[in-house]
Parts: structure tokens; sequence; C-alpha cells
């Protein structure tokens, strides 16, 4: 009675059509989860990850067809394309970057917990392609990013002052080593507001998948 009752609320708050996608995007969900035999699903909370810092969030993942679409808008060469997802969590976008052959894939996690199901899903993970996983348990903001990095991967794990190093990590990367980077960052309102005086950076692409998720994928100017 109640997953019925929740699926009126639901219908009633944003429409069949919704309905009816988000059925289909936990379809397609299952599907990859089973493809890849890795397990990525849920939601953890900040209380149960025993995380005390202000500005990390709790672990949730973003749908496969959301990913996999933003990820295709790249305008990049694979194999010799390095991938860097912070806030790796369980590591679903580093699993199905190890399907399509990047030359190197790294995931950041500042949590114990779900780096050890990140390290799990990998190894036993099926159809990878990328032997070089690398896989850092770390605060993001003291994570040195290497010159090869040149897509970044944020499902908002955190934000404060946290997001405002990384920042500026990833600035001083660039002009370390000047090169195109992309950045795809879910639910972007604080970064955008962040990067908004930035001239090394600018947003070209912005989508709204969900009536409660947004998408902007970012560029550093040449």
């Amino acid at each position: 009675m109640k997953k019925i009752k929740r699926t009126f609320v639901f219908i009633n708050k944003w429409g069949f059509y919704t309905f009816v996608k988000e059925c289909i995007d936990r379809i397609v969900d299952h599907y990859y989860e089973m493809y890849f035999n890795i397990d990525t699903t849920g939601y953890v909370t900040t209380e149960e990850l025993k995380s005390e810092h202000p500005d990390w969030g709790g672990y949730g993942a973003v749908y496969y067809s959301y990913m996999i679409n933003t990820l295709s808008k790249l305008e990049v060469d694979i194999p010799s394309s390095t991938l860097l997802d912070y806030g790796c969590g369980k590591g679903r976008v580093l699993a199905y970057a190890a399907s399509r052959n990047y030359k190197k894939i790294i995931g950041v996690e500042n949590s114990k917990f779900l780096m050890e199901r990140a390290r799990e899903n990998i190894q036993k993970m099926k159809h990878r392609r990328t032997s070089d996983v690398l896989l850092e348990e770390c605060d993001a903001q003291n994570f040195q990013i290497p010159s090869s990095v040149n897509i970044i991967y944020f499902y908002k794990p955190f934000g404060g002052l946290t997001l405002e190093r990384v920042i500026e990590n990833i600035n001083f990367s660039y002009k370390k080593l000047p090169r195109r980077i992309y950045i795809i960052f879910w639910n972007d309102d604080e970064f955008e507001k962040m990067i908004i005086n930035h001239k090394w950076i600018t947003q070209t692409h912005h989508s709204q998948p969900h009536p409660v998720i947004s998408c902007g994928i970012y560029e550093t100017n040449p």
C-alpha cells in the first residue's frame, strides 16, 4: 500500500510522463548493474557514513542513462583520455568508464565505507577494458590532479570550502599544463556561482533530465 501511495503522490507532483520515464530509467539501471556485475544502488546518508564534514553530502548515484548521455556529449578521444571522478562513491561512473576503454580512470572518495564498495565493484566487474584504475581515499581538496586528466566528473559530492579549493586545484592543474578539460557537474547551481567570474572556464551545455536533477558541462578556455 505504501508503494502505491508513493506512486500516486509522485504522479500527482511530477506527472505521468515523468513517472514512466523514471520507471524506464530504473529498468536501465538494473540492466547495467547486472551487466557489470556490480552494486552501486541505494542512498547512504551522512549519518550512516559517519561523516562530520559539513561540506560533504550523502551517497546517491545518478541514473545510468543520464550519465551515459552526458558523457557522450564530450568531444574526446576515449582511449587517450583520463577521467577523474570526485566523490566516486560505490564506483558507478568508474565501472562504466572502465568498460569504455579510457586510458586511465581515477576515483577520489573521502568515505572509507564507500571506497571499500568501489574497490569491490571494480575488482569483480565484468566487461572491463581499462586496466589502469586508481582509487584514492582522501580529502578531495588535498588531491593533486595529474596533468593527464581531461575529464572531471562531479555528482555534487561536496560544496562549500571543499568545492572552492577543488576548483582552485583544477585551475592550478590547467595553468600548469594548459589543455582542454571537460567538467561535468550535476546539480551545478553552487558550482556555477563559484566560477561565474572565472575567465578560464565556460559552461557549454546545460540540461534538466529530471525535475530535481540538472547538469552543466564546462570547458576550460584555450
